[in-house]
């Protein structure tokens, strides 16, 4: 069939767990120094609230001009914001032990071990009592956020009752993944890139559940708050999760229009110059 001549069979969504259209990573990071307000930078601009740590494009937030160009300019800011930490001495001092690092490396490569040792317990297909793989995990992950976190299936619609419901399955899917197998390289790169991808789909969940309104009207609907309510939530959310026991605690955080500020004040600069 030609589509320019009959409609296609077709429903276009958004992934359900968003890039930059509607909301990166979220990870919390410093602004520039000349236009954030005092407590929205922490001495090094791109600096995440993990001291040394520095992200660029999505890894910073929603942005909806993180593509090639705006990735490309926001990664050297962030890189030589990293060289004047690294020049002003912050790094010294830190030292990694060798425990440190074989204790990394096994938890990195636990995917692999775990598939040498069942690799030859499968029942039928690629179905193994004893783990699930990569594709698998990834097939269930959107599964549950597109019928919970608001999906195409559901006609992008959510409430309370469902956001809980995804949250308790998220929880079983994270007991899970700690069984992912992988058989090579590639596999192992897909099976950490499944687990990031369940954690920010727990975070995508907590936000969800947190804003008491339908901020994106076309992305998700809240069918339990359905109005865009600018009274008491034209804010930024920030969450924090422990890693200690996995519970999150969220909080709300002045949203300032810098440049609208900007461009206010250089107005008010030009009239008052006459």
């Amino acid at each position: 069939m030609n589509p320019k001549y009959e409609n296609p069979e077709l429903t276009t969504s958004e992934p359900y767990v968003m890039g930059s259209h509607a909301t990166g990573c979220g990870a919390w990071c410093s602004g520039p120094e000349d236009l954030s307000p005092p407590e929205y930078f922490w001495g090094y601009n791109r600096m995440m609230t993990v001291e040394g740590l520095f992200g660029a494009g999505d890894a910073v937030g929603g942005t909806p001009h993180a593509f090639s160009s705006g990735s490309f300019t926001e990664g050297r800011l962030s890189a030589k914001a990293a060289c004047q930490y690294i020049d002003d001495g912050k790094g010294e001092g830190i030292r990694v032990s060798q425990e440190q690092i074989d204790r990394r490396r096994a938890e990195i490569y636990k995917p692999m071990d775990h598939y040498q040792v069942y690799r030859n317990e499968i029942t039928a297909g690629s179905v193994n009592p004893n783990y699930i793989n990569p594709r698998q995990g990834l097939d269930r992950l959107q599964k549950l956020m597109d019928e919970y976190g608001g999906g195409v299936t559901v006609s992008y619609m959510t409430n309370d009752e469902l956001l809980n419901i995804g949250l308790k399955k998220m929880k079983l899917l994270e007991e899970d993944l700690d069984k992912v197998a992988a058989s090579d390289l590639h596999e192992l790169l897909r099976a950490w890139e499944l687990k990031h991808r369940m954690r920010t789909s727990e975070c995508v969940l907590q936000h969800t559940l947190f804003r008491k309104e339908t901020r994106w009207p076309g992305y998700y609907y809240r069918g339990d708050a359905m109005k865009l309510d600018d009274e008491n939530w034209h804010v930024l959310t920030v969450s924090r999760r422990d890693p200690q026991t996995g519970e999150y605690t969220m909080e709300k955080a002045p949203l300032y229009h810098l440049v609208g500020d900007i461009e206010d004040k250089a107005l008010a600069a030009l009239k008052a110059q006459g």
